[in-house]
Protein backbone atom coordinates (compact mmCIF):
# COMPACT_ATOMS: atom_id res chain seq x y z
CA UNK A 1 0.00 0.00 0.00
CA UNK A 2 1.49 3.31 -0.82
CA UNK A 3 1.12 6.56 1.38
CA UNK A 4 1.11 9.80 0.62
CA UNK A 5 4.85 10.47 0.75
CA UNK A 6 5.85 7.54 -1.50
CA UNK A 7 2.62 8.89 -4.07
CA UNK A 8 4.06 12.32 -4.07
CA UNK A 9 7.91 10.55 -4.64
CA UNK A 10 6.85 8.38 -7.40
CA UNK A 11 4.94 11.43 -9.25
CA UNK A 12 8.02 13.47 -8.65
CA UNK A 13 9.85 10.77 -10.86
CA UNK A 14 7.46 10.23 -13.05
CA UNK A 15 7.31 13.99 -14.23
CA UNK A 16 11.27 13.78 -13.95
CA UNK A 17 11.17 10.72 -16.68
CA UNK A 18 8.40 13.10 -19.06
CA UNK A 19 10.62 15.84 -18.43
CA UNK A 20 13.57 14.09 -19.64
CA UNK A 21 12.05 12.27 -22.51
CA UNK A 22 10.59 15.85 -23.66
CA UNK A 23 14.48 17.00 -23.26
CA UNK A 24 15.61 14.41 -25.98
CA UNK A 25 13.13 14.32 -28.14
CA UNK A 26 13.55 18.03 -28.37
CA UNK A 27 17.19 17.91 -29.80
CA UNK A 28 16.06 15.79 -32.38
CA UNK A 29 12.52 17.42 -33.15
CA UNK A 30 10.40 19.80 -33.22
CA UNK A 31 9.21 21.27 -29.50
CA UNK A 32 6.01 19.23 -27.82
CA UNK A 33 2.77 21.12 -27.46
CA UNK A 34 2.68 22.17 -23.71
CA UNK A 35 -0.72 20.15 -23.74
CA UNK A 36 0.91 16.93 -24.89
CA UNK A 37 2.82 17.18 -21.62
CA UNK A 38 0.39 17.72 -19.26
CA UNK A 39 -1.87 14.68 -21.06
CA UNK A 40 1.04 12.27 -20.13
CA UNK A 41 1.29 13.56 -16.92
CA UNK A 42 -2.41 13.25 -16.54
CA UNK A 43 -1.81 9.31 -17.45
CA UNK A 44 0.96 8.83 -14.94
CA UNK A 45 -1.34 9.44 -12.22
CA UNK A 46 -4.48 7.86 -13.10
CA UNK A 47 -1.96 4.64 -13.56
CA UNK A 48 -0.78 5.60 -9.70
CA UNK A 49 -4.20 5.73 -8.31
CA UNK A 50 -5.43 2.42 -10.07
CA UNK A 51 -2.29 1.02 -8.43
CA UNK A 52 -3.64 2.10 -5.18
CA UNK A 53 -7.25 0.79 -5.70
CA UNK A 54 -6.59 -2.76 -4.21
CA UNK A 55 -5.45 -0.72 -0.85
CA UNK A 56 -8.55 1.10 -0.76
CA UNK A 57 -10.66 -2.31 -1.77
CA UNK A 58 -9.34 -4.43 0.29
CA UNK A 59 -10.37 -7.78 0.66
CA UNK A 60 -7.92 -10.07 3.03
CA UNK A 61 -6.18 -9.81 6.16
CA UNK A 62 -2.44 -10.71 6.34
CA UNK A 63 -0.84 -10.83 9.90
CA UNK A 64 -0.75 -12.04 13.74
CA UNK A 65 -4.16 -12.68 15.17
CA UNK A 66 -2.84 -15.42 17.73
CA UNK A 67 -0.96 -17.15 14.67
CA UNK A 68 0.01 -15.89 11.25
CA UNK A 69 -3.45 -15.42 9.30
CA UNK A 70 -4.71 -14.75 6.13
CA UNK A 71 -8.51 -13.86 6.41
CA UNK A 72 -10.83 -12.88 4.11
CA UNK A 73 -12.64 -9.61 4.91
CA UNK A 74 -16.25 -10.51 3.82
CA UNK A 75 -17.05 -14.73 5.05
CA UNK A 76 -20.23 -14.44 2.84
CA UNK A 77 -18.43 -14.13 0.05
CA UNK A 78 -15.19 -14.96 -0.13
CA UNK A 79 -15.41 -17.56 2.67
CA UNK A 80 -11.65 -18.64 3.60
CA UNK A 81 -9.25 -18.38 6.36
CA UNK A 82 -5.76 -19.86 7.36
CA UNK A 83 -4.48 -19.63 11.09
CA UNK A 84 -0.91 -21.36 11.07
CA UNK A 85 0.80 -22.34 14.92
CA UNK A 86 3.16 -24.12 16.20
CA UNK A 87 4.72 -25.15 19.29
CA UNK A 88 7.26 -26.89 20.83
CA UNK A 89 7.92 -28.38 24.64
CA UNK A 90 11.69 -29.15 25.07
CA UNK A 91 12.50 -31.08 27.74
CA UNK A 92 15.05 -32.59 30.37
CA UNK A 93 14.16 -35.59 31.95
CA UNK A 94 16.34 -37.78 34.72
CA UNK A 95 15.30 -40.59 36.52
CA UNK A 96 17.08 -42.87 39.26
CA UNK A 97 15.55 -45.88 40.03
CA UNK A 98 14.82 -47.39 43.72
CA UNK A 99 13.86 -50.57 42.99
CA UNK A 100 15.85 -52.00 39.60
CA UNK A 101 14.04 -54.78 38.64
CA UNK A 102 10.28 -55.58 38.34
CA UNK A 103 8.00 -58.29 38.27
CA UNK A 104 4.08 -58.58 36.96
CA UNK A 105 1.80 -61.57 35.77
CA UNK A 106 3.88 -60.64 32.14
CA UNK A 107 7.09 -61.36 33.50
CA UNK A 108 6.40 -64.30 35.65
CA UNK A 109 5.00 -65.90 32.35
CA UNK A 110 8.18 -64.80 30.01
CA UNK A 111 10.97 -65.53 33.57
CA UNK A 112 12.10 -62.44 32.69
CA UNK A 113 12.13 -59.21 34.77
CA UNK A 114 11.59 -55.73 33.84
CA UNK A 115 14.76 -53.76 34.80
CA UNK A 116 14.54 -50.06 35.15
CA UNK A 117 16.70 -47.97 33.35
CA UNK A 118 18.12 -44.52 34.64
CA UNK A 119 17.82 -41.57 31.93
CA UNK A 120 18.80 -38.47 32.33
CA UNK A 121 18.70 -36.73 28.67
CA UNK A 122 17.20 -33.25 26.64
CA UNK A 123 14.35 -34.09 24.32
CA UNK A 124 11.71 -32.23 22.24
CA UNK A 125 8.42 -34.17 23.34
CA UNK A 126 6.07 -31.94 21.23
CA UNK A 127 7.14 -30.29 18.23
CA UNK A 128 4.39 -29.19 16.71
CA UNK A 129 2.96 -27.15 13.58
CA UNK A 130 -1.04 -26.58 13.26
CA UNK A 131 -3.29 -25.56 10.44
CA UNK A 132 -6.64 -24.41 10.94
CA UNK A 133 -9.15 -22.69 8.69
CA UNK A 134 -12.54 -21.93 6.86
CA UNK A 135 -13.12 -23.26 3.43
CA UNK A 136 -15.49 -23.14 1.30
CA UNK A 137 -18.65 -22.56 2.99
CA UNK A 138 -18.34 -20.20 6.23
CA UNK A 139 -19.54 -23.10 8.55
CA UNK A 140 -17.11 -25.47 6.85
CA UNK A 141 -13.88 -25.50 9.00
CA UNK A 142 -10.49 -27.71 8.87
CA UNK A 143 -7.85 -28.89 11.31
CA UNK A 144 -4.54 -30.24 10.67
CA UNK A 145 -1.99 -30.84 13.45
CA UNK A 146 1.49 -32.02 12.26
CA UNK A 147 3.65 -33.82 15.07
CA UNK A 148 7.51 -34.84 15.94
CA UNK A 149 8.84 -36.11 18.86
CA UNK A 150 12.61 -36.90 19.17
CA UNK A 151 11.27 -40.06 21.32
CA UNK A 152 9.62 -41.26 18.02
CA UNK A 153 12.37 -42.12 15.73
CA UNK A 154 12.28 -38.17 15.03
CA UNK A 155 9.30 -39.24 12.48
CA UNK A 156 6.41 -36.47 11.64
CA UNK A 157 2.92 -37.91 11.64
CA UNK A 158 -0.37 -36.60 11.40
CA UNK A 159 -1.32 -36.09 14.80
CA UNK A 160 -5.33 -34.62 14.10
CA UNK A 161 -6.56 -34.23 11.27
CA UNK A 162 -11.11 -32.86 10.75
CA UNK A 163 -13.46 -31.35 9.02
CA UNK A 164 -15.95 -30.28 11.04
CA UNK A 165 -19.12 -28.25 10.03
CA UNK A 166 -21.06 -25.78 12.23
CA UNK A 167 -24.69 -26.97 12.53
CA UNK A 168 -25.84 -23.64 14.18
CA UNK A 169 -24.10 -21.79 16.77
CA UNK A 170 -24.71 -24.47 19.43
CA UNK A 171 -23.57 -27.51 17.71
CA UNK A 172 -20.87 -29.32 14.83
CA UNK A 173 -20.28 -32.22 13.35
CA UNK A 174 -16.66 -33.68 12.74
CA UNK A 175 -14.81 -36.22 10.41
CA UNK A 176 -11.38 -37.12 10.79
CA UNK A 177 -9.03 -38.46 13.40
CA UNK A 178 -8.80 -36.78 16.79
CA UNK A 179 -9.20 -37.49 20.80
CA UNK A 180 -11.50 -40.03 22.22
CA UNK A 181 -13.41 -38.34 24.53
CA UNK A 182 -13.52 -40.65 27.91
CA UNK A 183 -11.17 -38.65 29.82
CA UNK A 184 -11.05 -34.97 31.36
CA UNK A 185 -7.46 -34.56 31.53
CA UNK A 186 -7.18 -35.75 28.21
CA UNK A 187 -9.79 -33.73 26.30
CA UNK A 188 -8.30 -30.56 27.87
CA UNK A 189 -4.74 -31.16 25.86
CA UNK A 190 -1.36 -31.22 27.39
CA UNK A 191 -0.56 -27.29 26.17
CA UNK A 192 -1.92 -26.04 29.23
CA UNK A 193 -1.14 -29.07 31.49
CA UNK A 194 -0.22 -28.25 35.41
CA UNK A 195 2.35 -30.22 35.37
CA UNK A 196 5.11 -30.76 32.55
CA UNK A 197 2.63 -33.65 31.39
CA UNK A 198 -0.73 -35.77 32.33
CA UNK A 199 -0.70 -37.10 35.52
CA UNK A 200 0.12 -41.88 36.18
CA UNK A 201 -3.54 -42.31 36.38
CA UNK A 202 -4.92 -40.21 33.51
CA UNK A 203 -1.87 -41.91 31.46
CA UNK A 204 -2.69 -45.34 32.68
CA UNK A 205 -6.71 -45.32 32.08
CA UNK A 206 -7.21 -42.60 29.17
CA UNK A 207 -7.76 -43.69 25.81
CA UNK A 208 -5.72 -41.88 22.70
CA UNK A 209 -7.05 -40.56 19.10
CA UNK A 210 -8.92 -43.05 16.62
CA UNK A 211 -10.45 -41.86 12.99
CA UNK A 212 -14.69 -41.55 13.02
CA UNK A 213 -17.55 -38.97 13.45
CA UNK A 214 -18.04 -36.88 16.58
CA UNK A 215 -20.03 -33.72 17.80
CA UNK A 216 -19.65 -30.66 20.07
CA UNK A 217 -22.33 -29.39 21.34
CA UNK A 218 -23.95 -27.11 24.48
CA UNK A 219 -27.47 -28.59 24.58
CA UNK A 220 -28.16 -26.01 27.55
CA UNK A 221 -26.37 -22.42 28.75
CA UNK A 222 -22.87 -24.03 30.25
CA UNK A 223 -23.89 -27.65 29.78
CA UNK A 224 -21.76 -29.29 27.25
CA UNK A 225 -21.08 -32.10 25.21
CA UNK A 226 -18.93 -34.49 23.42
CA UNK A 227 -19.15 -38.00 21.43
CA UNK A 228 -17.87 -39.73 19.00
CA UNK A 229 -18.19 -43.54 17.41
CA UNK A 230 -14.65 -44.34 15.99
CA UNK A 231 -12.03 -47.39 14.67
CA UNK A 232 -11.45 -47.83 18.58
CA UNK A 233 -10.79 -47.07 21.87
CA UNK A 234 -6.49 -46.57 21.13
CA UNK A 235 -6.19 -46.76 17.42
CA UNK A 236 -4.21 -44.23 16.99
CA UNK A 237 -1.58 -44.40 13.75
CA UNK A 238 -3.09 -47.99 13.00
CA UNK A 239 -4.21 -49.06 9.74
CA UNK A 240 -6.90 -51.25 8.50
CA UNK A 241 -5.21 -54.38 8.93
CA UNK A 242 -4.10 -53.61 12.39
CA UNK A 243 -8.16 -52.65 13.62
CA UNK A 244 -11.08 -54.76 14.02
CA UNK A 245 -14.41 -54.38 12.69
CA UNK A 246 -16.04 -53.27 15.69
CA UNK A 247 -16.19 -49.45 16.53
CA UNK A 248 -15.84 -47.81 19.73
CA UNK A 249 -18.49 -45.32 21.47
CA UNK A 250 -17.45 -42.68 23.85
CA UNK A 251 -18.43 -39.60 25.10
CA UNK A 252 -18.45 -36.61 27.67
CA UNK A 253 -20.30 -33.98 29.38
CA UNK A 254 -19.71 -30.92 31.45
CA UNK A 255 -21.06 -28.19 33.35
CA UNK A 256 -19.86 -24.96 34.44
CA UNK A 257 -22.79 -23.69 36.80
CA UNK A 258 -20.66 -20.35 37.87
CA UNK A 259 -20.15 -19.68 33.99
CA UNK A 260 -17.36 -19.88 31.83
CA UNK A 261 -14.37 -21.91 33.60
CA UNK A 262 -11.69 -20.93 30.88
CA UNK A 263 -9.20 -22.73 29.61
CA UNK A 264 -6.28 -24.47 31.59
CA UNK A 265 -6.63 -25.17 35.52
CA UNK A 266 -4.49 -22.37 36.40
CA UNK A 267 -6.03 -19.21 37.82
CA UNK A 268 -3.12 -17.17 36.39
CA UNK A 269 -4.97 -13.75 36.98
CA UNK A 270 -5.76 -14.48 40.24
CA UNK A 271 -9.56 -13.96 39.83
CA UNK A 272 -12.02 -12.95 42.72
CA UNK A 273 -15.11 -14.77 40.86
CA UNK A 274 -15.47 -18.38 41.83
CA UNK A 275 -15.60 -21.17 38.33
CA UNK A 276 -16.44 -24.76 38.76
CA UNK A 277 -16.75 -27.65 36.18
CA UNK A 278 -18.01 -30.82 36.78
CA UNK A 279 -18.51 -33.36 34.28
CA UNK A 280 -18.61 -37.31 33.53
CA UNK A 281 -16.94 -39.68 30.71
CA UNK A 282 -17.23 -43.22 29.51
CA UNK A 283 -16.85 -45.11 26.50
CA UNK A 284 -17.35 -49.02 25.23
CA UNK A 285 -14.77 -50.71 23.22
CA UNK A 286 -15.02 -54.78 22.14
CA UNK A 287 -11.55 -55.97 20.96
CA UNK A 288 -11.02 -58.75 19.11
CA UNK A 289 -9.44 -60.64 16.27
CA UNK A 290 -6.22 -62.18 15.46
CA UNK A 291 -3.99 -61.66 12.10
CA UNK A 292 -2.85 -63.91 9.46
CA UNK A 293 0.11 -64.84 11.95
CA UNK A 294 -2.67 -65.79 14.45
CA UNK A 295 -1.36 -63.23 16.73
CA UNK A 296 -3.81 -60.35 18.74
CA UNK A 297 -4.64 -57.66 16.33
CA UNK A 298 -2.47 -54.34 17.46
CA UNK A 299 -5.52 -52.45 18.20
CA UNK A 300 -5.47 -54.75 21.58
CA UNK A 301 -2.52 -54.04 22.57
CA UNK A 302 -2.58 -51.04 24.09
CA UNK A 303 -4.28 -52.66 27.73
CA UNK A 304 -2.28 -53.83 30.65
CA UNK A 305 -3.48 -54.98 33.52
CA UNK A 306 -2.92 -52.59 36.74
CA UNK A 307 0.25 -54.36 37.52
CA UNK A 308 1.63 -52.72 33.98
CA UNK A 309 1.08 -56.57 31.92
CA UNK A 310 -0.28 -56.15 28.96
CA UNK A 311 -3.31 -58.39 27.98
CA UNK A 312 -1.55 -59.89 25.05
CA UNK A 313 1.43 -60.70 27.00
CA UNK A 314 -0.79 -63.83 28.29
CA UNK A 315 -2.14 -64.68 24.39
CA UNK A 316 -5.27 -62.73 24.89
CA UNK A 317 -6.98 -61.89 21.98
CA UNK A 318 -10.63 -60.68 23.03
CA UNK A 319 -12.49 -58.50 25.52
CA UNK A 320 -14.89 -56.08 26.45
CA UNK A 321 -14.25 -52.83 28.11
CA UNK A 322 -16.16 -50.06 29.64
CA UNK A 323 -14.79 -47.44 31.62
CA UNK A 324 -16.57 -44.36 33.63
CA UNK A 325 -15.08 -41.02 35.26
CA UNK A 326 -15.98 -37.96 36.87
CA UNK A 327 -14.29 -34.80 37.12
CA UNK A 328 -14.54 -31.95 39.50
CA UNK A 329 -12.23 -28.90 38.87
CA UNK A 330 -12.42 -25.39 40.23
CA UNK A 331 -10.76 -21.60 40.82
CA UNK A 332 -10.74 -18.46 42.59
CA UNK A 333 -7.91 -16.16 43.76
CA UNK A 334 -5.36 -17.98 42.35
CA UNK A 335 -5.74 -21.43 43.69
CA UNK A 336 -7.09 -24.08 41.68
CA UNK A 337 -8.12 -27.59 42.64
CA UNK A 338 -9.21 -30.79 40.13
CA UNK A 339 -9.06 -34.16 40.16
CA UNK A 340 -10.84 -37.01 37.93
CA UNK A 341 -11.65 -40.40 39.45
CA UNK A 342 -11.31 -43.52 36.97
CA UNK A 343 -13.28 -47.05 36.98
CA UNK A 344 -12.72 -49.61 34.34
CA UNK A 345 -14.42 -53.11 34.15
CA UNK A 346 -12.83 -55.81 31.65
CA UNK A 347 -14.91 -58.48 30.30
CA UNK A 348 -15.06 -61.71 27.92
CA UNK A 349 -11.82 -61.66 28.39
CA UNK A 350 -10.36 -64.55 26.38
CA UNK A 351 -6.47 -65.76 24.98
CA UNK A 352 -5.94 -67.30 21.38
CA UNK A 353 -6.62 -70.94 21.80
CA UNK A 354 -6.31 -72.59 25.11
CA UNK A 355 -6.09 -70.46 28.00
CA UNK A 356 -2.17 -70.62 29.48
CA UNK A 357 -1.18 -72.30 32.63
CA UNK A 358 -2.19 -70.17 35.21
CA UNK A 359 -4.73 -67.97 33.27
CA UNK A 360 -5.78 -65.75 36.13
CA UNK A 361 -9.51 -64.65 35.05
CA UNK A 362 -12.13 -63.78 32.70
CA UNK A 363 -13.02 -60.73 34.22
CA UNK A 364 -10.60 -57.99 36.08
CA UNK A 365 -11.70 -54.55 37.76
CA UNK A 366 -9.74 -51.33 37.99
CA UNK A 367 -9.95 -47.82 39.23
CA UNK A 368 -7.82 -44.66 40.33
CA UNK A 369 -7.86 -41.15 40.04
CA UNK A 370 -5.53 -38.08 40.50
CA UNK A 371 -6.45 -35.10 41.88
CA UNK A 372 -3.84 -31.41 41.94
CA UNK A 373 -3.73 -28.31 43.64
CA UNK A 374 -2.39 -25.05 42.74
CA UNK A 375 -1.84 -21.54 43.96
CA UNK A 376 -0.21 -18.33 42.04
CA UNK A 377 2.36 -17.62 44.40
CA UNK A 378 3.04 -14.51 42.07
CA UNK A 379 -0.61 -13.59 39.56
CA UNK A 380 0.44 -14.43 35.72
CA UNK A 381 3.73 -15.33 36.94
CA UNK A 382 4.50 -17.88 39.14
CA UNK A 383 2.94 -21.17 40.66
CA UNK A 384 3.35 -23.80 43.13
CA UNK A 385 1.42 -27.20 42.09
CA UNK A 386 1.07 -30.26 44.44
CA UNK A 387 0.20 -33.97 42.40
CA UNK A 388 -1.10 -37.21 43.95
CA UNK A 389 -2.63 -39.95 41.88
CA UNK A 390 -3.07 -43.63 42.18
CA UNK A 391 -3.73 -46.71 40.36
CA UNK A 392 -5.45 -49.76 42.05
CA UNK A 393 -7.01 -53.17 41.40
CA UNK A 394 -6.59 -56.94 41.28
CA UNK A 395 -2.97 -57.33 41.11
CA UNK A 396 -1.29 -53.91 42.23
CA UNK A 397 -1.56 -50.61 43.97
CA UNK A 398 0.69 -47.97 42.73
CA UNK A 399 0.84 -44.17 44.06
CA UNK A 400 2.41 -41.16 42.60
CA UNK A 401 3.34 -38.01 44.51
CA UNK A 402 4.85 -34.61 42.88
CA UNK A 403 5.54 -31.09 43.12
CA UNK A 404 5.84 -28.68 40.71
CA UNK A 405 6.54 -24.94 39.92
CA UNK A 406 5.67 -23.39 36.84
CA UNK A 407 6.86 -19.63 35.81
CA UNK A 408 4.94 -18.54 33.14
CA UNK A 409 7.32 -16.24 31.19
CA UNK A 410 4.70 -13.89 29.59
CA UNK A 411 1.34 -14.49 31.54
CA UNK A 412 0.99 -17.13 29.24
CA UNK A 413 0.77 -21.36 28.48
CA UNK A 414 2.28 -20.48 25.04
CA UNK A 415 5.81 -19.26 27.45
CA UNK A 416 5.92 -21.66 30.29
CA UNK A 417 8.72 -23.04 32.02
CA UNK A 418 8.13 -26.08 34.15
CA UNK A 419 9.79 -27.83 36.64
CA UNK A 420 8.44 -30.68 38.96
CA UNK A 421 9.60 -33.70 40.52
CA UNK A 422 7.72 -37.31 41.21
CA UNK A 423 8.80 -40.35 43.02
CA UNK A 424 6.73 -43.57 41.67
CA UNK A 425 6.14 -46.62 43.21
CA UNK A 426 5.87 -49.03 39.91
CA UNK A 427 4.40 -47.36 37.44
CA UNK A 428 1.65 -49.80 35.48
CA UNK A 429 1.60 -47.07 32.78
CA UNK A 430 4.06 -46.75 29.87
CA UNK A 431 4.19 -43.90 27.89
CA UNK A 432 6.71 -41.81 25.94
CA UNK A 433 4.60 -38.44 26.24
CA UNK A 434 4.86 -37.72 30.23
CA UNK A 435 7.86 -40.35 30.40
CA UNK A 436 6.78 -43.08 32.39
CA UNK A 437 7.97 -46.53 31.58
CA UNK A 438 6.01 -49.93 33.29
CA UNK A 439 7.94 -51.05 36.87
CA UNK A 440 9.55 -47.01 37.24
CA UNK A 441 10.04 -47.19 41.17
CA UNK A 442 11.89 -43.89 41.81
CA UNK A 443 12.02 -40.18 41.65
CA UNK A 444 11.65 -38.67 37.96
CA UNK A 445 12.47 -34.59 37.07
CA UNK A 446 11.56 -32.59 34.32
CA UNK A 447 12.33 -29.40 33.46
CA UNK A 448 10.58 -27.76 30.54
CA UNK A 449 10.23 -24.90 28.24
CA UNK A 450 7.00 -24.64 26.44
CA UNK A 451 6.92 -21.53 23.45
CA UNK A 452 4.09 -21.38 21.19
CA UNK A 453 2.79 -19.13 18.49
Amino acid sequence: MLNHSHRAAVSFLSIGVVFLASTVAAQTAEPAPKRDHEDRIQALEAALRQSDAPARDRQWFVGYEKGYVIRSLDMDKVPFSLRINGRMQFRYSGFEAEDKTFQNLGTMASGTPIRSRARSDFEIERGRLEFNGTFKDKNLHFYINLDADTDDNHSVIFHDFWVNYDLNEKHSIYLGKAFVPASREWLNGSTTSHFADRSMATTFFRPDRSVGIWAIGEVAPDVHYRVMVGNGYNTTDLNVAQVNRDFAFSGSVWVEPTGKFGRGYADLKAESNLRTRFGASAAYAEESGVTSSNVALAETNFLRLDDGTRLTQLGVNHFSMWIAAVDVSLKVAGFSLHGEGYYRWLDSIRPIGAAPAGFPFRRNEAYGGYVMAGQMLVPERLELVLLTSTVQGDFKRTWEYGVAVNWYVDGTHTNKVTLDAIHLNGSPASNSGPNYSVGDDGMMFRVQHQLGW
